[in-house]
């Protein structure tokens, strides 16, 4: 009840998962509807869904910042059924357990902010905005104003945030409540890094020929701009990256790092090893788990596993004004540290090279050569030097404000898959799947897993001989020719970076490359595989979405 005549609150409503049936979070058919109409699911629904890769502490939104005065007066009814079209017996003898959940807040769930160029920055309440504090030799995560001071594009000063502890060695609230006060790393969870909406110039509509290295020319717009469609050389398409689904987002939140710790409980961290040995399901549903209330996000926010898109967009703004405008530094860490760089491009620097005491020639060690905020590690340890230089970071904007890890440490397996003839998701070799149904490289079918997720979440890509080994370079995916913003053909061979097209064998595509790619790894890598092992890492991405 609101007694205060023309107060205006906004309400929060959701499902807490206490409990789920791992056959129920499997199905597609295990679903609710929030209605207003009494008579029926369909009855004036304003939410609905299923549980698909639902987990305990995952929340599914019923309302975000709806908005109540002293006059509203709603009813609303929650429907849960089995729907009938469920066929598979592994639905049975399950079991779920659930709550209801709200707030109401003066505030919505999210603020936007307009940065001084033309940046428009969608933040969640949870996400905390953080500036670095690199003078006196040291590297202090400090919470940052959300205004014009957080972030300067312009300057290839990228916005960060992150998720933290709702209690560490102080709260979530306190770092949320309180400008500049340092932010303890073991109180961080997460770091994420923004890339706002934007459109490009297209330099070329080649399929298959060697592009030659350039700046990509970026205009920064908000979702409520008219979108670019442009398909010719010199004229502007908004990068696909900002429509997930239905809903067009002002940008997205990328994770620093690749995923580090554990399946159930991940973080995204520096100065740890990437989380790897997952196959493509398990690590789409540890992206997920960034959502559940561990991490402190409510309704509106999704996460999910990378896009190949995604990456694109990410590889595509580094390599403008706004980014470091050149190759990325490798990560050199042959343990997949992440952070770590080799101080130069891939196969550039060898070790006898920066530590004069050795002999070897190799371009790699067990944990790279510079952390993430430039500091010389003593020869092959985990231990700092006293020696410190912020311009060997191997970031995508060549400072410490960049996302990491794109181009060496260990591959990036992205949602990106190939389309069997059905123009379905496959899932795999044979032994070597993805986790998902689909099907296999000599065409039968693997059902022991689990359904692919919302399309929303994958780009799928279609070739015109998409079971052969080596498919044709000819892709028909993105509107019948080339695959714009996904920085597949477009940057095809940039800094001879390797370049190999998806296939009926190896559906999926990794990016990045690998600590020891050499001049072959990089933002523009691309390449087939389906195999878990202990060289592939993923990453996370948040966003607002209004339909979720």
């Amino acid at each position: 009840t609101i007694t205060e005549s023309g107060k205006t609150i906004y309400m929060d409503l959701w499902l807490d998962i206490n409990e789920l049936g791992t056959g129920l979070s499997n199905s597609d058919n295990f679903r609710y509807a929030f209605t207003t109409g009494s008579t029926s699911p369909t009855d004036g629904v304003v939410s609905s869904g299923n549980f698909r890769e639902a987990t305990t502490g995952s929340q599914i939104q019923l309302l975000g910042d709806k908005v109540y005065t002293a006059t509203t007066t709603e009813t609303y009814y929650l429907w849960i059924w089995l729907d009938a079209a469920e066929t598979s017996t592994t639905t049975m003898n399950q079991t779920f357990s659930l709550s209801l959940g709200g707030i109401c807040s003066e505030s919505k769930s999210y603020e936007t902010i307009l940065l001084n160029d033309n940046v428009t920055v969608d933040l969640p309440n949870r996400l905390i905005p953080i500036v670095y504090d690199t003078t006196d030799n040291n590297t202090i995560v400090k919470t940052a104003s959300k205004d014009n001071t957080w972030a300067n594009y312009n300057n290839k000063q990228w916005a960060n945030a992150v998720l933290v502890k709702e209690s560490g060695n102080n709260t979530r609230d306190y770092y949320q409540n309180n400008v500049g006060v340092e932010v303890s790393e073991d109180d961080i969870l997460a770091y994420y890094v923004y890339i706002p909406r934007y459109k490009y110039k297209i330099w070329t509509t080649s399929l298959s020929s060697k592009g030659s290295e350039q700046e990509i020319e970026i205009i920064f717009e908000n979702k409520d701009t008219v979108k670019s469609t442009g398909t010719q050389v010199d004229e502007y398409i908004t990068h696909p990256a900002f429509a997930f689904g239905n809903t067009e987002v002002n940008g997205i939140w990328v994770g620093k790092f690749e995923t580090t710790s554990s399946p159930t409980a991940p973080t995204i961290k520096p100065n740890v090893r990437s989380l790897t040995r997952q196959t493509v399901s398990e690590q789409f549903k540890t992206a997920k788990v960034f959502e559940t209330n561990t991490y402190g996000l409510t309704t509106n926010i999704d996460t999910h596993m990378m896009k190949n898109s995604e990456w694109g967009a990410v590889a595509y703004l580094s390599h403008s004004r706004y980014g470091v405008n050149r190759e990325i530094y490798i990560n050199n860490s042959s343990w997949n540290y992440t952070g770590r760089s080799g101080g130069n491009v891939g196969g550039s620097t060898a070790i006898n090279t920066v530590y004069t005491n050795q002999t070897s020639t190799e371009t790699y060690n067990t944990y790279g050569f510079y952390t993430w905020d430039g500091y010389l590690l003593e020869y092959n340890t985990n231990t700092k030097s006293s020696t410190r230089d912020l311009t060997k970071v191997a970031s995508t904007t060549g400072n410490i404000t960049g996302i990491y890890d794109m181009s060496g440490g260990a591959y990036d397996k992205v949602m990106g898959v190939l389309a069997d003839e059905n123009g379905n998701p496959r899932s795999g070799y044979d032994a070597s799947h993805s986790g998902y149904n689909g099907m296999l490289y000599d065409g039968t079918p693997y059902m022991n897993g689990i359904d692919f997720p919302d399309s929303k979440y994958y780009d799928l890509y279609t070739s015109t001989n998409s079971s052969s080994v080596s498919a044709s370079l000819s892709l028909t995916a993105c509107n019948g020719g080339v695959c714009y913003g996904h920085g597949l053909s477009e940057v095809r061979k940039w800094y001879g970076d390797e370049n190999s097209f998806v296939d009926g064998r190896s559906p999926w595509f990794v990016r990045g490359g690998n600590f020891d790619d050499g001049s072959n790894a990089g933002a523009f890598e691309f390449y087939p595989d389906v195999y878990v092992n202990t060289y592939v890492a993923a990453r996370s991405v948040l966003l607002l979405d209004s339909n979720e």
